[in-house]
């Protein structure tokens, strides 16, 4: 039997090493309740990077699985084979959508991106009553971390570590 990989190059496998698409079908009945979550919860993962659900990440998986165009080896155990599917369509996907990025037009790029610069200052204005703190979340949202924002804000470890408590707690109060 002559499977396809992702990477488009044909390996030929004995048709004894594979399960068939019955055989598959089967073993996709046997998963146990703890199995289907963790496959939901690893679909979730790869289903970031690409432009579409993590539903629909594991569905796709488990049709190539079941119409025999992905070749299940034998000694694999079920969990195992179909995360490697998930990441390979992943993979897959979001290869795809880097592709037609340059040429796709963002209609509302513009919207959002004035949403966003909102957003920013929103949060920045949140701690406008306290300057260390506000030079902590201006530079998380340039990137930096740890020591690096402790040195922005001019605090030793102990009040340091206060203001990141009282941010945390305005953030959350912020999106409730």
């Amino acid at each position: 039997m002559t499977t396809v990989s992702t990477l488009g190059l044909a390996t030929t496998e004995p048709a004894a090493a594979t399960l068939s698409p019955a055989e598959a079908a089967v073993a996709i009945r046997a998963l146990t309740a703890a199995d289907k979550t963790a496959l939901m919860k690893i679909a979730r993962l790869y289903a970031r990077k690409t432009p579409y659900d993590h539903e629909d990440l594991l569905q796709e998986a488990l049709c190539r699985v079941l119409a025999g165009t992905r070749a299940w080896p034998r000694h694999v155990a079920a969990v195992a084979f179909l995360w490697g599917v998930v990441r390979s369509i992943a993979s897959e996907w979001k290869a795809q959508a880097l592709e037609r990025a340059p040429d796709a037009v963002d209609p509302d790029g513009e919207e959002r991106r004035a949403i966003a610069r909102f957003d920013v200052a929103k949060i920045v204005g949140l701690f406008a009553d306290d300057p260390p703190a506000q030079a902590i979340v201006r530079g998380m949202l340039d990137g930096a971390r740890g020591a690096d924002l402790q040195a922005l804000s001019g605090l030793g470890k102990i009040d340091y570590e206060s203001k990141r408590t009282k941010i945390r707690r305005r953030l959350e109060k912020l999106s409730l």
